[in-house]
């Protein structure tokens, strides 16, 4: 398992972080979205899923991954 922290833009209130969350998670990995923090962590499983997944869901909710 691999355990990365993404910098994030455009969160703005817990149903933004939900929402991120929702979508990791319909990927098979655990997601701990903070919208304060600006960030989520993300633990999954590489034989799985691709990093490239993660960042792609993120970004097709309207959200930025930084950095």
């Amino acid at each position: 398992m691999i355990k990365k922290t993404y910098k994030l833009s455009g969160l703005h209130c817990t149903a933004c972080s939900l929402l991120i969350e929702g979508e990791i998670e319909d990927l098979g990995a655990k997601a701990d979205c903070n919208y304060a923090d600006q960030e989520v962590k993300v633990e999954y499983d590489p034989k799985k899923i691709a990093e490239g997944k993660i960042i792609e869901a993120i970004e097709k909710q309207g959200y930025e991954v930084v950095g």
